[in-house]
């Protein structure tokens, strides 16, 4: 028996790339003169400046790109608040009357999607949409990704690590079995 825990490198950074390209072509099509990326803290913010930048290679304009402090869980995965808190001023970008996208790196139980989706219809957004580097599928909030690079069939003892810089050295995506200090 071995104390390693089984991981699964499932993306590298040229194969994270490449579902940024596709996310991108999925999402080109439907962009407005209001839309406006959103990307929530931390690892959504990079992700959304990513998508933005390939947008504007791909249909010669990036969408405007904001972001959301919504904090849930630690880097390591554990879980700090109840429900994720939200800096409600921490959205630098015009939010009343405009079609935004909001990206993440995971969508799992949806509760951070929720939360911030709330928050941006209260102050006014007319369009929501979500885009995510993988989704887990089976959020237990009323959300769902209509946008994913990667759908995983991921069971509870697993949990989906996404690196983005500047916080990890690279791209990637991994999954991982739950430790005994991760429960």
């Amino acid at each position: 028996m071995t104390d390693r825990q089984p991981t699964l490198h499932l993306a590298d950074a040229a194969a994270v790339e490449a579902l940024l390209d596709e996310l991108a072509g999925a999402i080109q099509p439907h962009l407005q003169a209001t839309t406006a990326l959103v990307g929530i803290l931390r690892r959504g913010a990079p992700l959304a400046k990513l998508l933005a930048q390939r947008l504007e290679v791909a249909g010669g304009r990036a969408p405007e790109v904001g972001e959301l402090a919504l904090k849930r869980y630690s880097d390591d995965l554990e879980v700090l608040h109840d429900r994720p808190r939200l800096d409600e001023d921490s959205l630098d970008i015009t939010v009343h009357g405009r079609h935004l996208i909001l990206v993440d790196d995971v969508l799992f139980t949806g509760e951070s999607m929720f939360r911030a989706a709330c928050h941006l219809r209260a102050a006014g957004a007319t369009r929501l949409q979500t885009a995510v580097l993988c989704t887990r599928g089976r959020p237990t909030m009323p959300v769902h990704a209509d946008f994913a690079g990667r759908r995983l069939d991921v069971g509870p003892g697993w949990i989906v690590d996404c690196t983005v810089p500047p916080y990890e050295s690279a791209l990637g995506i991994t999954i991982r079995a739950v430790e005994a200090n991760d429960s």
